[in-house]
């Protein structure tokens, strides 16, 4: 949807979850010594001011990286530890106003041997995206739809590939439409490692991108949720989740001990958290 801008909504809990966790899955994709493609297939601007007006009119943030900073320098999860870090890094003089998102994240974390996606269609998302990062050999920023840029770019020329989907589900057709981006998507690449973000939303249209999933005949999905519940009364959305197809074994504590941790210090152990299979293998 070319009407949604991320700035809104950066740093909140959503984005606490979807970034750890993500770190998480691509730090066990590094196991094997061999090249990895990325996809951020819904980028956005990459880098979000939260002193801006758009973060500061409803301060999403607080419910998430506001409430968990003080907490940076303590014996966290690796998960949370690489991500405290990140941010840290973007904020040389203090202070998390700069809030690195999944294309920053990937960027960061990317080895010599790997090659990086961005892609966004709003314009000023891209615009943004280009003013964060320096496009060179390894790493491509694409002003492209991301269901083309699925079709396109997949499969890889390197046979391994993370496949990053956070769409902003604006509309209630896009649960489906993920679903089946990703089922044809497997069809050509399927040994790549999809990653879905969704959100819990009173309407519960997430269950229809589960029915979907279940439906298209793919093995071995993963399904990593929190649920806020109460704690953010102001908000709609109260959790979110990330669906991850082929997930490497290597993350799986990883994740574990990260969702636990987020559970844990953002909701003060009264979230609700679900790990465990949506299909197995």
């Amino acid at each position: 949807m070319l009407s949604y801008q991320h700035s809104y909504h950066a740093g909140n809990h959503a984005d606490v979850l979807k970034h750890i966790i993500l770190g998480d899955v691509l730090a066990g994709m590094f196991n094997k010594e061999k090249p990895l493609f990325m996809l951020d297939a819904f980028a956005s601007r990459g880098i979000y001011a939260l002193d801006s007006e758009q973060a500061l009119k409803n301060r999403e943030f607080d419910s998430g990286i506001g409430k968990l900073w003080e907490l940076r320098n303590y014996g966290n999860p690796q998960g949370v530890a690489r991500w405290f870090k990140l941010i840290a890094t973007e904020n040389p003089e203090g202070g998390f106003n700069r809030f690195p998102g999944s294309t920053a994240l990937l960027h960061n974390m990317a080895r010599e041997l790997d090659r990086l996606t961005a892609c966004d269609l709003h314009p000023q998302e891209f615009d943004k995206l280009r003013e964060s990062f320096q496009a060179n050999r390894r790493f491509s920023l694409l002003k492209r739809d991301a269901f083309e840029a699925l079709k396109a770019l997949l499969p890889p020329k390197e046979k391994r590939g993370l496949i990053f989907l956070d769409p902003s589900y604006e509309i209630k057709e896009e649960y489906r439409a993920i679903a089946k981006a990703v089922t044809q998507a497997h069809r050509r690449f399927a040994t790549g490692v999809y990653v879905i973000w969704y959100p819990l939303l009173p309407a519960e249209r997430h269950l229809d991108l589960f029915r979907e999933l279940k439906a298209s005949g793919i093995r071995k999905i993963l399904r990593v949720e929190l649920d806020c519940g109460d704690c953010f009364p102001e908000m709609q959305m109260s959790g979110s989740g990330m669906l991850i197809v082929n997930p490497p074994w290597h993350a799986e504590q990883a994740m574990k001990d990260s969702l636990n941790w987020v559970c844990d210090h953002l909701t003060d152990g009264k979230g609700k958290k679900y790990f465990g299979w949506l299909v197995p293998e």
